[in-house]
């Protein structure tokens, strides 16, 4: 059970960590002065999307696989832990409805080989800090579940 707890918690580790780089490598490629480009940032976000897909499907398994350790002892869902915990759930189903709209936007700017517009650099940076900023509430969330 503690090797599973591991995985989950490095693959948030992963997934939090690769959406602040990104974000700052987006960011950072919008000055005109920087010597990241925004083929860099594109090429890094591309990816960033297999690591965070590959670590989404780890932590929702590992996720799963702690809940079942915990079903004889999870309290209703009328308590204060399973109101956290199904707030917890609908924040994973709408980062990852929100990743999907993020990865198209990405493969989209690959495809063109860099960021098509302004616009476009902006999505992207928008997108990656509202995922690590989602990623951080999740991990807040996890906490107070943990340890109530």
């Amino acid at each position: 059970m503690l090797a599973v707890r591991l995985l989950h918690v490095l693959a948030m580790a992963l997934a939090v960590g690769g959406a602040v780089a990104v974000w700052w490598l987006v960011r950072r490629s919008e000055a005109r002065a920087s010597a990241v480009g925004p083929e860099t940032a594109v090429e890094t976000a591309v990816a960033y999307e297999a690591g965070f897909w590959a670590t989404a499907g780890l932590l929702v398994m590992t996720g799963v696989g702690n809940l079942g350790s915990l079903a004889p002892a999870v309290p209703p869902a009328e308590s204060f832990w399973g109101t956290v915990f199904a707030v917890k759930l609908l924040l994973v189903l709408g980062l990852l409805a929100a990743s999907l709209v993020r990865t198209l936007v990405v493969a989209r700017c690959r495809r063109a080989n860099r960021p098509e517009s302004a616009g476009a650099t902006r999505t992207l940076r928008v997108g990656y800090g509202a995922t690590a900023l989602s990623l951080a509430v999740l991990v807040a969330l996890a906490e107070v579940l943990a340890h109530g």
